[in-house]
Formats: structure tokens, sequence, C-alpha cells
């Protein structure tokens, strides 16, 4: 008797557990798989549509949904996003990069624009997403080019060497080296891109913008975005000349050696604030190598973009 008082009891637990178990929603969500970004650039103003946009933000109606993500699968490059709203709603989509080349610095780029659409979310449907972007206009905002450099132009390099101690920037052509960037919307007209080569005595490299004065001091964003490509690490900094403190020299970030071009989004603001006496910066590039090796470093597409 006392053993079947405890299965009896045993059981009415279980079916306890088992009622609990299933409490709770059972709504089945939409799906948005959201594709790769497509970038575009009006290029004699804003220079060519190169890009790195790694996530896509996701507003429903005005309210956050969640960063997420695009990561390789089999059947492509997508993010597949679960949806609990049903019907018509509002959709707005920012592009997402990492700043600093960071995995942790996620951030919502704020020189591209949101993708903005209405989808009729239905429950267990896959609907497909292709946003594009492209900068804001500086027509319309308060968003500032202060120096673009694709060395394509032969005479008017805006990158120089910072003393003769260092190895020399050449620019170099598609056609003649294969390690140049080639821009696959116009391979005519741009297919040009900076070039250092470290070997036999020259051991160093650094270059460094002109002069760059009238840059915010109130927080604004200043970044600098490049393409690059070089085999052994590379030092991203700031040289500023502040009327109090004199010439200061900060370095900022590392960027390790890559043998394919990648884009990479460098977050000047916070140092430029710090420096609000500042009369002007100049940002710079450097590498090294020991005597004996060698080293090559490339670069193109550099924008310096600010708020003002």
């Amino acid at each position: 008797m006392k053993c079947l008082r405890y299965i009896f009891l045993f059981g009415i637990v279980l079916s306890l557990f088992s009622c609990n178990k299933f409490k709770g929603s059972q709504e089945i969500p939409a799906y948005l798989r959201i594709e790769p970004w497509t970038f575009t650039t009006n290029y004699d103003v804003e220079g060519a549509a190169t890009c790195a946009i790694t996530d896509a933000w996701v507003y429903i109606d005005g309210n956050l949904h969640g960063c997420f993500e695009l990561k390789n699968h089999d059947d492509g490059n997508y993010v597949l996003v679960p949806v609990l709203e049903k019907g018509n709603h509002k959709l707005q989509i920012y592009p997402g990069v990492k700043m600093n080349g960071i995995s942790s610095t996620r951030i919502q780029y704020p020189f591209y624009k949101p993708y903005v659409c209405y989808k009729d979310l239905t429950e267990g449907e896959i609907d497909t997403v292709r946003p594009y972007t492209h900068y804001y206009s500086i027509d319309s905002t308060a968003m500032r080019f202060k120096m673009k450099e694709d060395f394509e132009e032969v005479n008017n390099i805006k990158l120089y060497r910072m003393d003769t101690t260092y190895a020399e920037l050449h620019q170099i052509s598609h056609r003649t080296n294969q390690n140049a960037w080639l821009d696959p919307f116009d391979t005519i007209n741009h297919y040009r891109s900076g070039h250092v080569h470290l070997g036999d005595s020259i051991t160093k490299m650094g270059l460094w913008s002109g002069q760059l004065s009238g840059l915010p001091t109130v927080g604004n964003y200043v970044l600098l975005e490049m393409d690059y490509k070089c085999s052994t690490e590379m030092e991203i900094g700031l040289y500023i000349m502040d009327s109090q403190e004199g010439p200061v020299d900060k370095w900022l970030y590392s960027l390790r050696a890559t043998d394919v071009w990648k884009k990479v989004y460098l977050n000047y603001s916070p140092t430029i604030t710090d420096y609000p006496h500042a009369t002007y910066v100049k940002f710079y590039m450097k590498g090294a190598v020991a005597t004996g090796g060698e080293a090559d470093f490339y670069f193109d597409n550099l924008k310096l973009i600010y708020v003002e």
C-alpha cells in the first residue's frame, strides 16, 4: 500500500510538471531574411563605393528589435531575424560596422542612411529583404568630407612621408601591379593605389596627412575610412599641435597584417575632443621591419569624414 501511495503521488507531481512545461507563449514568429547590403556613391563627391557593412540594426515601428550580424551559410550570406509582430509594419534597417576593426565595438555607421520599407509579416513565413544605402547628402546635412585620397591623380597625392628616413610612397597601377585596388564599378578610370615597400636599408614606413584644422571638438564624429593591405602590422595615430601643450603624438590603433584588401573605420573623435586647443592635427600610419626584412603596405580610398 505504501508503495502504491508513492507511485500515486509521483504521478501527480509528474502531471503537474508536464502541464507547467508547456505554459507560456506558443507564438510562431515571422522571419526576415536580410541579405548583404548594397552601397553606392556619387564618385566625384563621395569617392569609391567601398564598404565593410557587417550588421543590420533592425527597428520595427521605430522600436529597436536588435543588432544582427550577417553570416555565411550554405545557401548564401544573410541573417534570419525572427519577429513576433504580425501584419503590416514599418522597418528601418541601419547599416552596422565594426568600429576600429574590433568586433566588440559595433555601431550604426553615422554617415550611412538607413533602409526603410514596409512589410506584411505572416507567422512562419520568411520575407527576404535586400537593403541598400548611401552616404547622407552633404547638401542636406552637416556631414562633410575633410579629405579624400584615391591615388588616381598623379600630382596631387595628399599623404606625405614623415621625413627622409622613411620609405617613399609610390602610386601603382593595377594594370602593372595586381596588388593595386581595382574599382569593380569603374575599371577604366579607378585602378591606382598607394604603395610603400620596406627592404634593404630602409626599415621604416611613416606617412601622414597634411595639416587638418577646423574639425569639431565637441564630441561630433570624426572618422577615417581606409582600404588597406599590409604584410606586417601597421600603427595608426594622430599628431596634434596644441596651442597649450605643444606637439602631441597619440598612438591609437594597430592593424594586423592581411594579404587581402580590407576596409576599416577609425574613430578619431575622442582624441580630438580631448584637445580643444589644437591648432591642427595630422593622422598617420607607421610600420617597420627588422634589418634584412621586407614588407609592403598598400592604401586606397582614404576619406576623413566629420559632422559639424
